[in-house]
């Protein structure tokens, strides 16, 4: 990016078009585009009370914000033009917050450049906060990409998103209706009988999430991954990567005293001939006959803050496994921890 090398004799109008167009051209705006470029768009209100000003003596505002940076029509920021004569003043910052949260506006952000310095304020904070950013003029061009990823187009859409609004029974305290699994662990902590494939294991979740039934009860659905292939290939065989356990509560418990219990039951049928681990030794067995397992998985957990963990238990009920007895359970328990979102 290219800047005139002095800003010597510089006033208003050269700030404009001989620093402020080339950085917004830099960061990837143009008129009349999705990431448009409104100049001097006019304003009229009545008069704000910023702080140390009387409302009593102040007229109404009216002016023209000197740019807006429109992305994608929803989310904006604004950038003000001064003179390189005189700093950056009180004034000069309450002028571009009011016009960055004027109604038409809604600015997510409001800059500031006099040539001397460039400086990025957070519109939701008070007039009086300090920058979020400051640049001076000679390091514009090494703090482009700074620049980029709080201004630009991508960093906008980025950190500012759509927020639909959720009229949901919410999950739990400060949830939505239907919150994400974001990351989790599940250790296993004892098994009996003692089973090598389960014994000490930490699966980590993928994916999941927790959301309401049609009847408003809870459902939570789990993905799990261990860093063992042999492990991933027997619960994937077993339908065990994929759990959906079911609640007959309607919200998330925060009580130690009563947790919130999810449960599930279902029934695997292997196919004869198919290959299946030794549970209770080493190498693999081959089915004779069809094997199926029932299985129930029951959660006991709450939530605090953005984290919903406890205790759990299984039992494995496997019928005619081949070459060691007519029937064989395995009761297994651990503990998870999951981060929603």
């Amino acid at each position: 990016m290219q800047l005139p090398p002095s800003i010597d004799g510089f006033n208003e109008a050269d700030v404009r078009e001989e620093i402020i167009t080339p950085l917004l051209h830099r960061l990837g705006y143009k008129a009349r585009s999705a990431v448009n470029i409104i100049r001097e768009q006019p304003l009229r209100y009545p008069r704000e009370f910023l702080g140390r000003k009387d409302p009593r003596r102040d007229p109404p505002l009216r002016g023209r914000a000197d740019y807006i940076l429109d992305v994608d029509g929803s989310v904006r920021w604004t950038i003000e033009a001064k003179a390189p004569s005189a700093p950056i003043s009180t004034d000069d910052v309450e002028q571009a917050y009011s016009y960055a949260r004027h109604p038409e506006v809604r600015a997510v952000f409001f800059a500031i450049i006099n040539g001397t310095e460039l400086r990025v304020y957070q519109t939701d904070r008070a007039p009086d906060a300090a920058p979020i950013l400051t640049v001076l003029y000679v390091d514009i061009p090494a703090s482009i990409q700074r620049l980029e990823n709080l201004l630009g187009p991508d960093a906008i859409r980025r950190d500012h998103p759509l927020a639909a609004p959720d009229v949901g029974v919410p999950i739990g305290p400060g949830l939505r209706s239907l919150v994400r699994i974001v990351s989790g662990v599940v250790e296993f902590l004892e098994c009996d009988p003692a089973v090598p494939l389960l014994g000490e294991v930490t699966l980590f979740v993928t994916d999941g999430a927790i959301e309401h039934n049609v009847d408003g009860t809870l459902i939570i659905y789990v993905e799990a991954r261990s860093p063992f292939r042999s492990i991933n290939d027997f619960n994937e065989r077993m339908g065990l990567t994929r759990l959906e356990l079911i609640s007959p509560d309607t919200r998330l418990s925060t009580g130690a005293d009563s947790p919130t219990v999810f449960r599930q039951d279902m029934v695997v049928t292997l196919p004869a001939g198919e290959t299946f681990p030794n549970l209770l030794g080493e190498g693999d067995l081959v089915l004779q006959r069809n094997l199926a397992c029932r299985s129930t998985t029951v959660a006991n957990g709450i939530l605090e803050g953005d984290r919903f963990g406890g205790q759990f238990r299984q039992r494995y009920e496997y019928l005619d496994l081949p070459n060691i007895r007519e029937s064989l359970v395995i009761n297994a328990s651990g503990r998870f921890k999951t981060v929603l979102a």
